[in-house]
């Protein structure tokens, strides 16, 4: 009869779960044999920080639940950043945790905690698996996690329970509620307004990607011929040379600004999964509530943050389809001559700095992009560099650029990398971070090496905090605390096992990426930047 372990074991493998990541305590290694026997891939990391971002990555990358395994007490503490990264970046995470037998629970002490109670708030759903019933816990979790919007569900498993015997029969494994079409909804409103709009806009978030409804969305673009901004999420759900996409949204203050004389001058402002997790506050309420806003999306708008005058709550996707079913054979004239090509000008002479000294972000990110091939599969971490990586680094496809970017945590980027590369090995992977981000997660470096996985991954060096430094400046603040003291990553790098390179001109971080792109190894690229 299999035990607990294996019925979840079974059922992760029946929702698409290829690999699990985590460190193991004597608590948990029931469920690894169990993953082995099933053929779901146990990674063994550094740190279950970095565990946690390349199960939350596996999720972004393919659309299935991410799986964290992670021992009781420091194990689980480890784990909880992680945790709120799913949960505000809309991932399905799926984490089990070690806990002692159910016997001893009400006496025992030695690293105990209340781990349900405290990861309850960041959650979908938390649960002590029971041996009775644990088949019924174990597919509503996953089923959980996985409905709109997706999210981290918490499996906490007593070692007297992983082995506890199951019935033999198995159940049919449940699976996500699929969002149905839209009903009650206003289409010839909709439609009159799209044909009637000059000036219409999209605004386009993550929920889009979450629906799979990317080729949905540019044939209704197409078809009414609407420009589109997307959510640094969303990147590449239209592919970003296409005509009518005029980039990322929602962080910049600096891009916001022109974004939001755009958003002011429609006529017509389409919200289509357009999740305000990932905007700044000053998006509160960005335009004025008597503009005529269509909102497409899987959940309905309980945030508030913008209104709505027809909501189209369901299938993004379906929606979309009856849209641009309804588009005339000839879409109507839109923006004036000239005003978009302004607008994307504009945008890129707002991000285009070029430093005095040295080598600048712009050209580092300009001179990746015009080197990498055009299905690279990127990663970037939170940091200053992020936001003008959002608005250099074109992306094509969706779910080829991952960051964390609801939470924001430093940190995300190497995991990530190492998790799309496990995934499509073939693929070109490039990891973008600034030092302190790959400060917190160096250990990870050993992992490239160990799998064979042959990742660039370029680091931002100027030895300083510089976000924060630019805001302590902006507050007329003395710098204090921001000074990194970082190491020779170049030189850590080979320690590792990969490639290290140490560039400062255009020139040399040319020869660098290019011989990353040929090398069977991991390589890291120290770019010495003038911020």
């Amino acid at each position: 009869m299999p035990k607990t372990a294996d019925i979840i074991a079974q059922a992760l493998k029946a929702a698409g779960v290829r690999y699990a990541f985590g460190i193991p305590g004597g608590e948990v290694l029931d469920l690894l044999e169990a993953f082995r026997k099933v053929g779901i891939r146990f990674v063994l990391t550094k740190q279950e920080l970095g565990a946690g971002f390349m199960a939350e990555a596996s999720f972004q990358l393919t659309g299935k639940p991410g799986v964290l395994v992670a021992t009781l007490g420091p194990g689980f503490t480890n784990a909880v950043t992680p945790v709120a990264q799913a949960l505000l970046d809309r991932s399905a995470l799926i984490l089990i945790t070690g806990e002692i037998a159910t016997a001893l629970k009400p006496v025992f002490t030695h690293q105990i905690i209340d781990q349900c109670e405290v990861l309850r708030p960041i959650v979908k759903w938390s649960t002590m698996i029971a041996a009775a019933g644990a088949s019924a816990q174990v597919e509503k979790g996953i089923a959980i996690a996985q409905t709109p919007l997706p999210g981290p569900v918490h499996f906490n498993l007593p070692t007297d329970v992983a082995t506890a015997q199951q019935p033999s029969a198995g159940r049919r494994f449940a699976s996500a509620q699929i969002p149905t079409a839209p009903g009650a909804v206003n289409w010839g409103k909709a439609r009159t307004w799209l044909e009637r709009a000059r000036k219409p806009l999209a605004l386009v978030g993550v929920g889009v990607q979450l629906d799979g409804a990317a080729a949905d969305l540019k044939r209704f673009l197409e078809r009414w011929r609407v420009p589109v901004m997307t959510t640094y999420k969303a990147k590449g759900v239209i592919p970003e040379d296409h005509r009518l996409a005029l980039g990322g949204t929602g962080l910049s203050p600096v891009v916001d600004r022109i974004h939001m004389e755009q958003v002011r001058d429609a006529d017509l402002i389409l919200t289509i999964g357009f999740d305000p997790v990932e905007l700044r506050a000053d998006w509160m309420a960005p335009w004025d509530a008597a503009k005529r806003t269509v909102n497409i999306d899987l959940v309905a708008n309980t945030h508030h943050i913008y209104q709505c005058s027809i909501d189209c709550i369901g299938s993004i996707a379906e929606a979309l389809r009856q849209l641009a079913a309804g588009a005339p054979r000839r879409a109507p004239r839109r923006w004036p001559d000239g005003q978009l090509a302004a607008h994307r000008e504009a945008v890129r002479k707002a991000i285009a700095h070029r430093p005095a000294r040295r080598l600048g972000p712009f050209q580092v990110v300009s001179t990746l992009r015009n080197i990498f091939p055009r299905n690279t599969l990127a990663t970037v971490d939170t940091g200053s560099h992020r936001i003008l990586i959002n608005h250099v680094w074109e992306a094509y496809e969706p779910r080829r650029m991952l960051q964390s970017n609801g939470l924001g945590s430093m940190g995300y980027g190497l995991p990530a990398a190492i998790a799309a590369k496990l995934i499509f090995p073939r693929r070109p992977v490039l990891a973008m971070m600034g030092e302190a981000g790959l400060d917190m997660v160096m250990g990870e470096l050993a992992l490239l090496a160990s799998h064979k996985l042959a990742v660039t991954i370029v680091v931002f060096r100027d030895d300083t905090l510089s976000l924060i430094k630019l805001k302590q400046e902006r507050m007329k603040l003395p710098e204090s605390g921001v000074a990194t003291g970082s190491p020779e990553y170049a030189a850590l790098a080979r320690a590792y096992g990969g490639n290290g390179h140490v560039v400062s001109s255009v020139k040399e971080l040319t020869k660098a990426a290019r011989a990353a792109l040929k090398s069977s190894r991991f390589t890291l690229i120290e770019a010495r930047i003038d911020p």
